[in-house]
């Protein structure tokens, strides 16, 4: 299994509905603190990722994984070829019974059903850097003023769906709320209700895998 690297850079953007758990919570506060949970969340994310690209295989998360993998919280799972996106699927809320479940799921999406991207093919597994971002619920705020892009995201609602950027998915806070709203799918003058989104992210380190089967 790979050594995770906590931080870099996350692009994402999904069509969302809003709302976390309660027990959400803190968790970036114990994923931080529980650098094997942590791992154990970025393993199952890859694994779920090759599995559905080699063998078009629903993984079921092992009963043995880190007692946080068993709570509820929504995912981003995304991969990253060179410095360019090339996928991304997840909520801002939870819709599995567990977080392993929910990690699982958004891997097998965006392996092959981000409908903004061809499916990974195989070939290209090695050089591809697998992303998990676990979010905290959404936070409602008047609007984007006063984000700090390093650690804040975006979320808007509008009156179809919701668009999101998330943290450090770009240095430029001018840009979150355009970026948002071309997702959400609403105009420049449109209303929309503003949420502050942060996660924690985790990042494999850029390094070619060999003996992939």
């Amino acid at each position: 299994m790979w050594q995770s690297m906590i931080g870099l850079a996350l692009w994402a953007a999904a069509l969302l509905l809003p709302v976390g758990t309660a027990r959400a919570q803190g968790l970036s506060a114990r994923f931080a603190a529980d650098p094997a949970a942590a791992q154990a969340a970025l393993d199952l994310a890859r694994d779920a990722f090759d599995a559905w690209v080699l063998r078009h295989e629903r993984i079921t998360p092992s009963e043995g994984l880190p007692a946080l993998l068993h709570e509820r919280s929504g995912v981003f799972v995304s991969a990253i070829l060179g410095d360019a996106p090339r996928c991304c699927m997840g909520s801002l809320r939870a819709t599995r019974p567990t977080l392993a479940e929910e990690i699982a799921a958004a891997a097998r999406a965006a392996a092959g059903m981000d409908v903004r991207f061809p499916p990974v093919r195989p070939e290209e597994l090695a050089e591809l850097q697998v992303v998990l971002s676990i979010v905290e619920p959404p936070e409602p705020i008047a609007g984007p003023e006063g984000l700090d892009p390093a650690v804040d995201g975006l979320a808007v609602r509008g009156p179809e769906r919701w668009g999101v950027v998330l943290p450090r998915e770009t240095p430029q806070r001018e840009l979150m709320e355009p970026w948002a709203r071309i997702r959400a799918g609403v105009g420049p003058d449109e209303p929309i209700d503003c949420y502050r989104v942060r996660a924690f992210r985790i990042v494999e380190p850029v390094a070619k895998r060999e003996g992939l089967e």
